[in-house]
């Protein structure tokens, strides 16, 4: 009886995280990018962030990813949209924030913390400095 009780639960355990995992789909390096709830201040979405003061979503959708940048307190910085080797930023947020793109250079500050928030195979998302004049950088991957 407790084998087939056991038996039950994990059957319904699986068929209970099927939806999860068809919510989700991969970059084919393995991070899996959600395919609801950009925009949100805390989307059902893994932190991407390497950096702890920063919450970074990843999000695909008809073969478009987007990133999601969030402070702490959930409010949304900065978006970048991706598709194959190009990069925009979507107008979201409250944020003034500035983006250099590998297409469209920003002036990045000099003398500035240098930090790291997400690195895939592609590119990696860099924030140097902090406050007004930080700047959000899409950077080739080495």
């Amino acid at each position: 009886m407790r084998l087939s009780t056991l038996r039950n639960a994990a059957g319904i355990l699986i068929l209970a995280a099927i939806p999860m995992i068809a919510s989700a789909q991969s970059d084919d390096h393995g991070v899996q990018l959600a395919k609801r709830g950009l925009g949100q201040s805390q989307p059902m979405a893994l932190d991407l962030s390497l950096d702890p003061n920063w919450r970074l979503y990843g999000f695909q959708r008809d073969g478009i990813s987007y990133y999601q940048i969030n402070d702490l307190a959930g409010r949304v910085q900065v978006i970048i949209g991706s598709a194959d080797d190009v990069f925009w930023v979507l107008p979201a947020g409250e944020s003034t924030a500035k983006v250099s793109l590998p297409t469209q250079h920003v002036q990045l500050p000099t003398g500035v913390t240098r930090s790291l928030v997400y690195m895939g195979a592609e590119f990696s998302l860099v924030l140097y400095g902090s406050g007004a004049n930080a700047v959000w950088s899409v950077e080739a991957s080495q």
